[in-house]
């Protein structure tokens, strides 16, 4: 694999995740509660126990304090392509002892060195996707997001990698987390962002500052509003949190919803990208990582980021954006034995996967069956 083109990635993530992390996770130390890598057990697939294949789940708040799930194993399927997943969460805390929370957003930042493209695939959290059970087999379906918080398997940054790569087919092995605070802190540092908004968003940014909204963390309570007219804004760190966690206005000034949401995190990842390339040197660009290693968790090694920093400024990439599940794949779970429509996202996993081997390796697979619900 290319030192040259996997910089981009590294540079870019340690900077980039803040924006993946709409609802974050603060962590003190990259490399202190990073996630163990072992062999993948042989048979992850259902049984037909039925204490396997039916699991009820009570309640979507996040199981306290999980034991985090070691990654299992995968092969790589390409070794000019990097896969690593961005997390972030809702917690509000500040260190990493005391973080809690669910996985609220969730890309994978996939390089292909030989294309030089950077696609940026955010996966939905409400997505209904095959979940780790009892037994430690995927035998239900329920969130994506729970897998981090949630899982009966255990949790964490192993869990959720799990779970997206036996649902998608893919070969993730490592990811970088970060918080509220780190996001703000890593924008700042680098001086701000410049983002085109409208009024819409201006309203819902200052709204989240001034108004009444008792869960917002102190970073925003305590942020400064935006004085300035519709077009290109400049935004420290705190109103570019609040921008992307914006789903309630839509790009078109009508209602937002996730999808809009996402859009928003995929667009400051650019901006971010443009703009450590075009005004930052080698030594700063370092400068930037010793920085962020107060706020991200990752279970890459510095040394390593800090080497492949050093190319950072050689190479352009080529952005490409996606969602899974796409936009107009999907239906609103509904539970008939409950008689109500759920919030959950229902779509074919198998076809999601196959057109996600297609756009990151070019082949179209042949699916793996899924257990049978």
């Amino acid at each position: 694999m290319s030192k040259v083109m996997k910089i981009v990635l590294i540079a870019l993530l340690v900077v980039v995740l803040a924006v993946a992390a709409v609802g974050v996770y603060v962590l003190t130390s990259m490399r202190s509660d990073a996630v163990v890598t072992i062999e993948k057990p042989v048979d992850l697939a259902a049984s037909e126990d039925p204490d396997l294949a039916s699991i009820t789940i009570v309640s979507d708040e996040p199981t306290p304090s999980p034991t985090p799930m070691p990654i299992y194993e995968e092969e790589a399927k390409d070794d000019t392509i990097v896969n690593i997943l961005l997390i972030g969460t809702d917690s509000r805390n500040v260190s990493a002892e005391n973080a809690d929370g669910r996985s609220d957003s969730m890309i994978l930042a996939s390089l292909n060195e030989d294309k030089g493209t950077l696609t940026l695939v955010s996966f939905m959290r409400d997505s209904r996707v095959w979940r780790i059970g009892k037994k430690g087999k995927f035998s239900f379906q329920n969130k994506l997001n729970g897998a981090y918080r949630g899982g009966y398997g255990g949790g964490g940054p192993g869990e959720l990698i799990n779970t997206i790569n036996y649902n998608f087919d893919l070969d993730i092995q490592e990811y970088i987390a970060i918080g509220f605070d780190g996001f703000a802190a890593l924008i700042d540092k680098i001086g701000g962002l410049d983002v085109p908004l409208d009024q819409a968003e201006i309203n819902f940014i200052n709204d989240r500052i001034t108004g009444y909204h008792v869960i917002e963390p102190d970073i925003v309570k305590n942020a400064d509003p935006v004085r300035a007219e519709p077009g290109i804004v400049h935004l420290d760190g705190a109103q570019c949190l609040i921008y992307a966690r914006n789903r309630h206005t839509g790009f078109d000034g009508g209602s937002g919803n996730d999808f809009d949401r996402v859009s928003r995190q995929q667009e400051i990842i650019q901006l971010i990208y443009q703009k450590v390339t075009t005004q930052m040197n080698e030594q700063s660009v370092l400068a930037l990582i010793s920085f962020a290693s107060n706020y991200i968790s990752t279970n890459m090694k510095l040394e390593t980021m800090t080497e492949l920093a050093k190319l950072l400024l050689a190479n352009k990439v080529e952005f490409v954006s996606t969602t899974v599940p796409a936009v107009g794949t999907y239906d609103n779970y509904y539970d008939k034995e409950a008689g109500v429509e759920t919030d959950q996202l229902e779509f074919d996993i198998d076809e999601a996967a196959a057109a996600l081997q297609e756009l990151l390796y070019g082949v179209v697979p042949t699916p793996t069956p899924t257990p049978a619900g």
